[in-house]
């Protein structure tokens, strides 16, 4: 199960306990997670699930230059910022712009990497079946 995985990969690093990790557990905020961390985080999970991370969407480095950006440019925030990250949705980007009045670092969820994970087994997914039709 995709959740026990990462949940797995997170004790390893983290040096935690399973019972302290749930979907709404913050990584850095609630686990302690810096930003060596992080780095080892992405690895685990390229290697975990066979998959290229992208960090900077994974820990949502540039949501706060997404979010003046399309302040800027008088887009609609949400919008904006679903197609900046995919994997997350509608009500996850409502959240985390409320938060970003409070906060510097943007709230990276253990739901947040089971959704990133879930979004790029399902893209490579994709990918092989539109190559095997060709």
């Amino acid at each position: 199960m995709l959740e026990e995985r990462i949940k797995s990969v997170l004790t390893d690093i983290l040096d935690i306990e399973p019972k302290d990790i749930g979907m709404e557990t913050d990584i850095i905020k609630n686990l302690g997670a810096e930003s060596i961390d992080l780095l080892e985080i992405g690895l685990s999970l390229e290697r975990e699930f066979g998959i290229k991370v992208d960090e900077n969407k994974l820990f949502l480095k540039s949501f706060r230059f997404y979010m003046d950006e399309a302040r800027q440019k008088n887009l609609d925030k949400i919008d904006y910022l679903k197609k900046r990250y995919p994997f997350l949705g509608e009500e996850r980007i409502k959240d985390l712009l409320d938060d970003a009045r409070h906060f510097i670092m943007p709230s990276i969820k253990v739901k947040d990497l089971i959704s990133y994970v879930a979004w790029m087994l399902g893209r490579d997914n994709k990918k092989e079946k539109e190559y095997k039709e060709i």
